[in-house]
C-alpha cells in the first residue's frame, strides 16, 4: 500500500517540496499536508532500512522538482534581463544583435552620391554550459530524518545550479567590459555620488524605464550611507532604509542586492565583488537546452544511495554589451 500512496503523492512534485519546507522550517501543516508528509517521511525511512527503492522514486521527485524549480519556474533578475526560453537537447541557435543604426547622412550635391552606410546586424552564438551534481544520502540519514534527508538534497541541489548559472552570467558580463563609459573606476572601496549618477545616466541614456544595479548587499547599504544622499530619498525611502537598512533605488534605476552569504559550493561569491553592475532593459537571450537527468542507484557496502543530477544545459547569448555599465572599486 505504501509504494502506491508514495507513487501517487509524488506526481506532485511541487506540492511535496512545499510540504517538505513547512517540515523543516516547522511551518504548521493542514490535516491533508501531514498525511502527505507521513507517508513519504514512511518511505524515506523504509529506503534507510532496506537500501532499496524499487521504483526509483527518489531520482524520479528530484527530476521533476529541479525542472520545475530552475527550469521551468520564473526568476525575477534574469528574466529582466534577458529574453528567456528553451530549446531542444539536439538544437542550437542564433542570436541576432539589436539593429544599431548605423547609417550615415552626408552632405551631398543634388543629384550627387555619397558613401554608402549599413545597418548594424550581427548574428551572436550563444555560450553553452553544461553544469552536474552528484552527491549521497546515507542510509543512516534516511532513517534517522526521512524526508527531511531528501529534500534538503533537493532545496541545495536547486541552490547549487541557480547559482552556478547566475555566477556563469555575471562573470561573462563583468569580462567583457574593459574599458570608456561603461567601466567608472572609484578610487576607495564604497560607492560615491558621483560615481552613482555616473551610472545612473549611462542606463537612462539607453532605457530610463527598465534600468537596475545589480551589486551585493554591503553595496546596497553603503549607498544609503552615501554622504548627503539620505537629503535625497523620499519618505518611504527612508522609513525602508532605517527597517532595512537597503536602498531599492536610485534615481531612475532599481537596485537588486545580492547576499554575500548567498555563496557556491566552493565558496564564490555570485557577483564579483568591488563591483556595481548596471543594466539597462534586456542585453540578450537565455536558454535552457532539453531536461534534467536524475540517476539514482544504491552502494550498500558505503550504506549510501548515489545521486547524479546531469545535462543542466543552459547557453546565453549577450547581443546589447553596449546596455551594460559598471563600477569598480579599485581602493
Amino acid at each position: 500500500m505504501l509504494k502506491f500512496e508514495v507513487a501517487e503523492v509524488m506526481k506532485d512534485s511541487n506540492t511535496v517540496y512545499d510540504i517538505a519546507q513547512k517540515v523543516e522550517y516547522r511551518q504548521p501543516l493542514t490535516s491533508e499536508e501531514k498525511e502527505v508528509a507521513e507517508v513519504c517521511d514512511a518511505w524515506a525511512k523504509e529506503i534507510g532500512e532496506t537500501g532499496h527503492d524499487k521504483d526509483h522514486e527518489i531520482a524520479a521527485y528530484l527530476r521533476r522538482t529541479i525542472q520545475d524549480k530552475v527550469y521551468n519556474a520564473p526568476d525575477e533578475l534574469l528574466d529582466r534581463i534577458f529574453e528567456r526560453g528553451s530549446v531542444g537537447e539536439f538544437d542550437s541557435y542564433e542570436a541576432v544583435s539589436t539593429p544599431k543604426n548605423t547609417l550615415v547622412a552626408y552632405e551631398a550635391a543634388k543629384g550627387g552620391n555619397v558613401d554608402k552606410s549599413w545597418i548594424d546586424l550581427r548574428a551572436v552564438k550563444p555560450t553553452w554550459k553544461n553544469r552536474q551534481v552528484e552527491t549521497d544520502i546515507s542510509y543512516v540519514d534516511l532513517r534517522k530524518n526521512g524526508f527531511k534527508s531528501i529534500a534538503n538534497l533537493t532545496t541545495f541541489a536547486n541552490e547549487a545550479l541557480h547559482n552556478a548559472m547566475f555566477y556563469d552570467v555575471f562573470s561573462t558580463i563583468d569580462a567583457a567590459i574593459t574599458g570608456g563609459d561603461q567601466k567608472i573606476d572609484v578610487a576607495g572601496t564604497l560607492p560615491t555620488i558621483t560615481a552613482m549618477d555616473a551610472l545612473e545616466l549611462y542606463l537612462t541614456d539607453r532605457e530610463p524605464s527598465e534600468s537596475v544595479a545589480v551589486c551585493l548587499r554591503k553595496y546596497a547599504q553603503a549607498i544609503g550611507r552615501m554622504e548627503g544622499f539620505y537629503n535625497y530619498m523620499s519618505g518611504n525611502m527612508k522609513d525602508d532604509f532605517n527597517r532595512y537598512g537597503l536602498v531599492e533605488g536610485y534615481g531612475r534605476m532599481a537596485i537588486a542586492s545580492i547576499s554575500s552569504a548567498h555563496r557556491q559550493g566552493n565558496g564564490d561569491l555570485l557577483i564579483p565583488d568591488k563591483k556595481i553592475f548596471g543594466i539597462a532593459g534586456r542585453i540578450g537571450t537565455m536558454d535552457m537546452k532539453g531536461q534534467i537527468h536524475v540517476y539514482e542507484d544504491f552502494d550498500n557496502n558505503k550504506e549510501a544511495v548515489n545521486i547524479k543530477v546531469a545535462d543542466f544545459t543552459y547557453g546565453y547569448a549577450i547581443t546589447d554589451i553596449e546596455n551594460v555599465a559598471k563600477i569598480v572599486f579599485t581602493g
